[in-house]
């Protein structure tokens, strides 16, 4: 322990050390009566040598007291330091509770949320000329890794959101209910519309309505655009809308949908997760997923026929990393960038997909086994942007 006593103790000792080893700083004493008397002093020389050598005694004894209360002092003090968090216990779970909320290493176990693997099949698109589409928002718990609880902000109650498949030409009609304590909306990136009129806030408690034209195809977003969006999108308020063409993609195929996304996480005192402002705005995530769990289909792989056409739908929601898409032993054959067929590549080993952008790949794999997919930027499928496709006979 260090303690701050430098003013005014060792000043003082260090003073009292000087006047005893620097003889230049005691005055000359008078050597004979004639030097006393000019000096005008009346006392006998013995005398005032023994009174001098009393001050020296007296400035000794000073120096060893101050060192002895300096020494007390440095005990007492560790002693005091030592036995404060006993006696403080009250203020210490305060402080402890603040750290927690914080990000400080959780003390008490999460609530069990259990998790189930994330659906990537494409559904059907419906029939008709009109779809609804309803989402709920809502802020709830979920996992996103093993043993770790998420204070999540949603769509439907998953992350990511529903998949949404329509066909070009149909008109979308989009419900939305805020079942949330705060404001949320949604943006289409498949959609032309108002910003200023269709993509509004949402209060707690309210719906709205708005229907929009599907005109374009491809892998389209959707997320919610309240401020701050980055916080909406780091919370897993995004999905997917693939719009296929109007004629279809031709041959049937084995049809997935996956969505790399990011989360940056701070741990609460009570075990769970949520945002980290810090690592959020420095693009650090803790764990880089495909539909929202990490590593998923590794535990229950994707599944494909030798010789069968897989057409794989990915969307990056980001909110700040890019994809670099790939799967290990395979090439594709076909790659469609943001889903559109006028985009069209043959041949690719990799595909770049940015944040808010998507691509349609096609593949086929000649022989049974294992295929794992990642983002080839390795230290984000080191955490957890890895999953397999399981090729059998």
């Amino acid at each position: 322990m260090v303690l701050q006593m430098r003013p005014p103790v060792e000043d003082k000792i260090q003073s009292a050390q000087t006047e005893i080893t620097t003889p230049e700083t005691i005055p000359a004493l008078p050597q004979t009566h004639a030097e006393a008397a000019e000096l005008g002093m009346a006392k006998i020389l013995r005398p005032t040598r023994l009174l001098d050598r009393g001050n020296w005694l007296l400035l000794i004894m000073s120096g060893a007291v101050l060192t002895t209360i300096l020494v007390t002092g440095m005990f007492f003090s560790s002693l005091n330091g030592s036995v404060r968090p006993s006696t403080t216990g009250a203020s210490s779970a305060s402080s402890s509770d603040t750290m927690g909320s914080m990000g400080s290493p959780s003390t008490t176990t999460a609530p069990a949320v259990p998790h189930t693997t994330y659906n990537a099949t494409l559904p059907a698109v419906p029939a008709g000329d009109i779809v609804n589409v309803k989402l709920t928002m809502k802020e709830q718990l979920v996992t996103i890794a093993s043993g770790v609880t998420y204070h999540a902000w949603t769509f439907n109650g998953t992350v990511p959101g529903p998949i949404i498949h329509v066909r070009q030409g149909q008109m979308v009609h989009v419900t939305l209910v805020n079942e949330g304590s705060m404001a949320h909306s949604v943006d289409f990136h498949a959609a032309q519309t108002p910003w200023n009129v269709n993509y509004q806030s949402i209060a707690p408690g309210k719906s709205f309505s708005f229907s929009w034209r599907a005109n374009f195809p491809g892998v389209f977003m959707y997320h919610c655009g309240t401020p701050t969006v980055i916080y909406h999108m780091a919370n897993g308020m995004y999905g997917t809308i693939i719009v296929d063409p109007t004629n279809g993609w031709g041959s049937p195929a084995q049809e997935y949908a996956l969505v790399q996304s990011e989360f940056y996480t701070a741990s609460n005192s009570d075990g769970t997760y949520s945002v980290d402002p810090n690592k959020l705005m420095s693009g650090d995530p803790d764990y880089v997923v495909f539909n929202g769990y990490a590593g998923q289909y590794q535990d229950a792989p994707l599944a494909a026929k030798a010789g069968q056409k897989i057409r794989l739908f990915i969307l990056n929601a980001g909110p700040t990393q890019f994809s670099a898409f790939h799967v290990i032993g395979a090439i594709f054959s076909d790659t469609y960038v943001d889903g559109n067929p006028a985009n069209h590549m043959v041949g690719n080993q990799t595909v770049t997909v940015p944040p808010g952008g998507g691509v349609m790949i096609e593949l086929t794999i000649p022989e049974a086994g294992v295929y794992p997919f990642v983002t080839h930027a390795f230290a984000d499928a080191s955490k957890g942007a890895v999953g397999e496709l399981k090729v059998t006979p």
